[in-house]
């Protein structure tokens, strides 16, 4: 059985996403490997490559502290057990046991932290997660996700470029150009 557990300095770190690195330990307490946290620059794609190294490690089960509820979706989801450590300064070694009596299991999302940024993107309309009632259309290799300034941010639906004719309309998402399918 191999465990992730996110590092900061030589301790569990207090939140899963912010952790310096990932350590993967076996059942004996041998360490299997230790890598840099991409979830650190990479923003949401970040997070996405933390879990495949997760994934690509083996491991079958989390240590955390505090984590997100998306994130923790996304380990759920990949059929890892997740656990919740009460005190970060607990020995590593106590990780390498089949049984964590001190440890709570993390079985549904809402175990975890409410997202902040989730939240706000929500009530902008749903942007970069796209629940607006029109289809949309990135051009090849374009996504939603770098915005430069969310305090002007505004949804796909609410400008319109001068470009626009009556078949396509461009709008602006994120400071990008997209198209928008006819209705």
């Amino acid at each position: 059985m191999i465990t992730a557990i996110p590092m900061k300095d030589q301790h569990i770190a207090n939140h899963f996403s912010r952790a310096d690195e990932m350590l993967f330990i076996d059942e004996q307490g041998q360490v299997k490997g230790r890598f840099a946290n991409p979830a650190l620059t990479e923003g949401c794609e970040g997070k996405q490559q933390l879990v495949s190294m997760i994934l690509a490690n083996g491991a079958d089960r989390v240590i955390v502290r505090n984590i997100g509820q998306q994130l923790l979706s996304k380990l759920l989801s990949q059929q890892l057990s997740v656990f919740h450590a009460k005190n970060g300064r607990t020995a590593i070694e106590y990780f390498a046991s089949s049984h964590l009596a001190d440890c709570e299991p993390f079985t549904e999302a809402s175990q975890g932290r409410p997202s902040i940024n989730n939240i706000a993107k929500k009530a902008n309309g749903g942007c970069c997660n796209h629940e607006h009632e029109h289809d949309h259309q990135h051009a090849h290799g374009e996504d939603c996700q770098n915005r430069s300034d969310l305090a002007t941010h505004k949804r796909c639906c609410e400008s319109k470029s001068e470009l626009a004719n009556e078949t396509t309309t461009m709008k602006r998402c994120c400071n990008k150009k997209h198209s928008l399918i006819a209705h």
